[in-house]
This record gives structure tokens, sequence and C-alpha cells, in this order.
């Protein structure tokens, strides 16, 4: 890795990926969709790669590079395995 990336806009292109929506990725992340997009902007501006085939038709034709396809299950098993961290360290289990 020659980062660092922000973990906030790698936190927002899973959710984007996930849900393949800006708009539900930013709900759930309770910031605007404008601010996702400047993540996800950045992110694949500082990977040097794009992540999501834009849309041509509307909202709902948002999908996944190759490359970002790959990479996103060991982004979001990086992710449960910070989640599994903090909740050792907040509650010990």
């Amino acid at each position: 890795m020659t980062g660092p990336y922000p973990l906030n806009a790698l936190r927002a292109f899973e959710a984007v990926a996930r849900n393949r929506s800006f708009a539900l990725a930013a709900r759930e992340l309770q910031v605007t969709p404008s601010a996702v997009g400047q993540l996800v902007a950045r992110l694949e501006r500082d990977l040097g790669t794009e992540l999501f085939a834009r849309p041509r038709r509307g909202p709902g034709d948002l999908s996944l590079t190759p490359r970002a396809a790959r990479a996103l299950p060991d982004l979001q098993e990086g992710f449960a395995s910070l989640s599994k961290a903090v909740t050792y360290l907040e509650r010990g289990d």
C-alpha cells in the first residue's frame, strides 16, 4: 500500500459499492451525497483508477469496475476485522 488512503474515503467507497447508490450510502453514513461523491472522487484520484462505471441512463445503473469488484470483498473483510477489534477494546470480549 502506497497510501495512506483516508479511512473515510474507503468507507464511502464500500458503502456505495454495497448499496449501488451514492444517495443510499450517504444516508447510511449520515452525510450528504455530495460528500460521498467527493470522498470517492478523491480515492479514485489517489489510487489512479476509476472504481465505478458511471451511469449513463440513470441512478440505478451504477456498477463497479472489475478492479473495484475484485477489491471489495477484501475491503469488507478489513472493515469487519476493525469492527471486531473495536468491540474487543470496548468490552473485552
